[in-house]
């Protein structure tokens, strides 16, 4: 049992909620997810199940859009709603004008550092950095170069304002909604988080749990299931003729006539169109070597 899931995460489910309710429908064990939603969260999660968890971690580095839903005025503990409230800011009750907040948002775009937010999952000497300040320990996070693409503001009336953005990898939307907060002088905090795109995958084509709920079973898993290899779709294609199968089915170097160059990573198939796997092209010794092989004839085709 191989493939995707998008998933409509509920507010008040971890993603590790979803995760253990995908494995309970299917019975399987090997499921993992591609980028953590905070409880408080909602919207697209991307569930991978079987040779598909190999892939996940290109789903977790894509760019990511949200929707997001500050308030202004005051600042919290976790720099969202579940955090309590900091003491008010000396300017809590100056209300920015439409454009300062525009001009606030302006100087977020492109890269900039970020203090990553103590109530997360981040490691600090092992354990997980809301661990300790759970416990009143020093959570010593490193700030962190990330990337904002685009920015817009798409409704704003004192305390609330509600934007869209595009971000990449390690991206914290609590953190920057407190920054915001400071950039402006009035404190804020996250209030409510959707998010509409990971990578190619939308939103708008995940399954809420109450329609999988309905309709999410092993049996049912072919007909709901995304092709694995849409992890790694912008991948140059790799056909392995049928000389070369046995070769590859033991990991062992093929040559295939492809497009490639140094450092090319293909996604391979079979003369009958079924996926079998990942090949590194070594220029060198003008081969391409297996790097992830796909061997139980499942019936994924390109």
């Amino acid at each position: 049992m191989h493939g995707i899931l998008l998933v409509d995460k509920p507010r008040g489910w971890t993603s590790h909620d979803v995760v253990q309710w995908v494995r309970t429908r299917l019975r399987v064990q090997t499921v993992g997810h591609g980028g953590t939603l905070d409880p408080a969260a909602e919207g697209l999660l991307v569930i991978a199940v079987g040779i598909a968890t190999r892939l996940v971690r290109h789903a977790a580095d894509a760019d990511k859009s949200y929707v997001a839903h500050i308030v202004l005025g005051t600042g919290t503990t976790s720099d969202d709603l579940e955090g309590e409230p900091l003491a008010a800011s000396p300017l809590s009750l100056y209300r920015p004008s439409l454009r300062d907040v525009q001009s606030a948002l302006a100087e977020f775009l492109g890269e900039y550092e970020q203090q990553p937010p103590i109530y997360s999952a981040l490691k600090v000497g092992g354990v997980a950095a809301y661990r300790r300040a759970r416990a009143g320990q020093p959570v010593p996070l490193k700030r962190r170069v990330v990337r904002v693409n685009s920015l817009r503001l798409v409704q704003y009336s004192y305390p609330d304002l509600i934007v869209s953005l595009d971000c990449g990898k390690g991206f914290y939307v609590r953190s920057f909604a407190r920054d915001l907060g400071t950039r402006l002088g009035t404190g804020a905090y996250l209030h409510g988080l959707v998010r509409t795109r990971v990578g190619r995958f939308s939103l708008a084509s995940a399954w809420s749990i109450d329609e999988l709920n309905r309709v999410l079973t092993p049996s049912s898993w072919p007909l709901i299931a995304r092709h694995p290899d849409e992890f790694v779709a912008e991948l140059p294609v790799l056909l392995v003729p049928e000389r070369e199968l046995r070769a590859w089915y033991h990991g062992a170097p093929v040559r295939c006539s492809a497009s490639s160059s140094p450092g090319t990573t293909a996604r391979a198939y079979a003369p009958d169109g079924n996926w079998i796997g990942l090949a590194h092209f070594d220029p060198q010794k003008r081969y391409w070597q297996p790097v992830l092989v796909h061997r139980d004839g499942s019936g994924w085709r390109g």
